[in-house]
């Protein structure tokens, strides 16, 4: 175990009356973990000690990142779920209460682009339904496990694309007008961004740090998987640009490091390109904006807004 990991796990480790601590294994659950960055994250936090709930759909590959995990001496399970399905999250979030009393850091990184408009969640546009419903809602559902295993962190895959969002709420979140997928892309990472600065001001002093980071342009991830054609290419001869891309492992190193490090352990709110703090779009500052947006999110998933 890491030096990082190990203040971690003795940070919040039980007292066991004789006057010393016991050493116990910090534990996080990464959505959208099977490929791309959420896949290295999760193999880097097996090797320095922690214990790994990997998330994904498709169950080969999710098993493949937890054998990684093991073999560099971690621990890891694979869980299955869609995150276009309210009920599969909420099923998701029930497994993690049932098998661990703790969760040291959640990662809501699992993400989709698509070329065309797809509805998910009745009715809701499916970019916007995965990338911030899906982690709205699974927040919600795991907000007591975090609270009871404070200190504890939140962190959120965003996406410098956030500042180019339009959040219009009222109709850019179905299927009715005109839809540009990147349009669409961007619109979900200003609400991850939103909602996570939102979601830090709520949990307030009681120990759980939520932060947000842009990974870079990571053309390795899965994320382009169902984007058109076109985009396909651009994707392709981005690999192999200079200072165009991000590699898988370089991107992963802003989950890691909003996870693991003692750096910040002391911030919240906050917004990184990788692994350095840096300033979001301005209306990122915008309580009245954030306040809709979490409305919006409330009503959707079928959640009382007032939590955590």
């Amino acid at each position: 175990m890491t030096s990082e990991a190990l203040a971690r796990a003795m940070g919040s480790a039980d007292d066991t009356g004789l006057g010393r601590t016991v050493e116990r294994t910090p534990t996080a659950l990464l959505t959208g973990s099977t490929d791309g960055i959420g896949a290295a994250a999760a193999v880097e936090l097996g090797a320095r000690g922690w214990k790994v709930y990997v998330h994904g759909r498709d169950r080969r590959r999710g098993e493949s990142v937890a054998d990684r995990i093991r073999a560099a001496a971690g621990e890891a399970e694979f869980l299955r779920a869609d995150l276009a399905s309210p009920a599969a999250v909420r099923d998701l979030a029930a497994t993690v209460r049932d098998r661990t009393d703790r969760l040291d850091t959640l990662v809501l990184n699992a993400a989709l682009a698509r070329e065309e408009c797809r509805l998910a969640w009745d009715g809701v546009e499916e970019t916007f339904a995965v990338n911030q419903l899906a982690p709205y809602l699974l927040a919600h559902e795991l907000a007591s496990l975090l609270r009871a295993s404070a200190p504890a962190r939140v962190v959120v895959t965003s996406s410098a694309v956030h500042s180019r969002g339009d959040l219009d709420l009222e109709e850019g979140i179905d299927c009715t007008g005109d839809y540009d997928a990147l349009d669409a892309y961007a619109r979900s990472k200003l609400a991850n961004l939103l909602f996570a600065v939102e979601l830090a001001d709520r949990f307030g002093d009681v120990g759980v740090s939520v932060n947000a980071f842009h990974p870079g342009f990571v053309p390795g991830s899965g994320l382009y998987r169902h984007v058109g054609p076109l985009f396909r290419v651009v994707v392709t001869a981005a690999r192999v640009l200079p200072f165009v891309a991000t590699s898988v492992a370089e991107g992963a190193e802003g989950i890691v490091h909003l996870s693991d490090s003692t750096a910040v352990e002391d911030v919240t709110g906050a917004y990184f390109h990788g692994t350095e703090r840096t300033e979001p779009d301005p209306r990122v500052g915008d309580p009245e904006l954030r306040a809709r947006l979490w409305s919006t999110c409330a009503t959707l998933a079928g959640v009382d807004p007032d939590w955590p």
